[in-house]
C-alpha cells in the first residue's frame, strides 16, 4: 500500500467525464481557478481563444489554466470528454509542457480508456486510495502530452510509423463498420496514401488485413462461446453470413460449423486424457 508521494507533489481530479449536449447552449464566460482539459470527440462547438471565438471540431483539444478566460458555445449533439483538476504536480507539469489553448490530437482509444478509468476512480473516491487517483491523473496527463507531441510532428512522421498507426487502428476497430475513409482520416493522410503505405509495409491490402483480424475474432468466439454462427459473423464485423462463410473456408479450409465441431472434438479429447 502506498503511504505518500515521494515527490511531495499533488495531482487532484475535481471533475471528470463525458458530456453530450443535445441542444445549443452558451457556457457563460468565467475566469478560471482550476485547470480544464477538454477533448471534442463528436459534433462541434465554439471556444474563446485569444479573445476570439474559434470553431472546435473532433480531435481538437482545449487546455486552460487558472486565471484564463473560458467560454463555450455548444452546438446540437456536441460530445466532449473533460477533466477539471488542480494540484502542485499539475502546476509543475503544465509549466514544463506549456500547451497551447487549442491543438488537434489523434482520437486515441487508449487515451479515452484512461479518461473513463479516471472517471470511474473519481466516482469511487469514498472507497479508494487517494494516491491511486493521483497517479492515474499523472498517467493521463503524460499520455496526453505524448499524443500532443506526436501530433506536432505532423508530416515528419515516418511512413512505417504511419503504417503501424493504421494497423493499430484496424486492430481496435476491425469488428466495426470500418471504411478506408475512416482509416485514412485517423492517420491524417489521403485514402490513396494510406492504401499504398500499408501495402508497402505489410505486403497486403488494408481490407485483407481487416478480414484476417475479423476472422481471428470469429475463431475465438466459435471456440470459447455458445454464440450462434450467424451472431459470431455479425459480432466479428461481417454483415453478410454468406460472405463470412466463404472467407472462413478460404482461409482455414473448413466451414465455421466444421471448425466448431473440430474444436469440440479436440476439447473432449483433452478432457479425457
Amino acid at each position: 500500500m502506498l503511504h505518500g508521494r515521494e515527490d511531495n507533489l499533488r495531482a487532484e481530479t475535481l471533475y471528470v467525464g463525458m458530456a453530450h449536449h443535445k441542444k445549443r447552449f452558451r457556457n457563460p464566460r468565467e475566469l478560471l481557478n482550476t485547470y480544464i482539459i477538454r477533448l471534442q470527440t463528436s459534433g462541434s462547438c465554439e471556444a474563446l481563444i485569444d479573445n476570439e471565438f474559434v470553431v472546435i471540431e473532433p480531435g481538437d483539444l482545449l487546455m486552460f489554466r487558472p486565471g484564463e478566460k473560458y467560454e463555450l458555445i455548444l452546438k446540437d449533439n456536441s460530445i466532449d470528454y473533460y477533466v477539471i483538476c488542480n494540484g502542485t504536480w499539475i502546476d509543475q507539469w503544465w509549466d514544463n509542457f506549456s500547451p497551447p489553448q487549442k491543438t488537434n490530437i489523434p482520437l486515441d482509444d487508449d487515451l479515452l480508456k484512461l479518461w473513463n478509468q479516471l472517471a470511474k476512480e473519481t466516482l469511487r473516491m469514498n472507497d479508494t486510495i487517494e494516491e491511486l487517483t493521483d497517479y492515474k491523473l499523472r498517467v493521463f496527463c503524460l499520455t496526453l502530452q505524448r499524443l500532443h507531441e506526436i501530433a506536432g510532428m505532423g508530416k515528419t512522421l515516418s511512413p512505417p510509423y504511419i503504417a503501424y498507426r493504421i494497423k493499430k487502428f484496424i486492430d481496435q476497430h476491425a469488428t466495426e463498420a470500418l471504411t478506408l475513409e475512416q482509416i485514412a482520416k485517423h492517420a491524417g493522410i489521403s485514402i490513396s496514401r494510406a492504401v499504398n503505405l500499408f501495402k508497402t509495409n505489410f505486403g497486403q491490402s488494408i481490407m485483407s488485413y481487416a478480414i484476417e483480424v475479423r476472422l481471428a475474432v470469429a475463431c475465438e468466439r466459435i471456440r470459447f462461446s455458445a454464440m450462434s454462427l450467424d451472431y459470431v459473423a455479425k459480432s466479428s464485423g461481417f454483415n453478410n453470413y454468406t460472405y463470412f462463410h466463404r472467407q472462413f473456408r478460404m482461409h482455414f479450409g473448413l466451414s465455421p460449423r466444421q471448425y466448431r465441431e473440430e474444436q469440440q472434438k479436440r476439447s473432449k479429447l483433452r478432457m479425457e486424457q
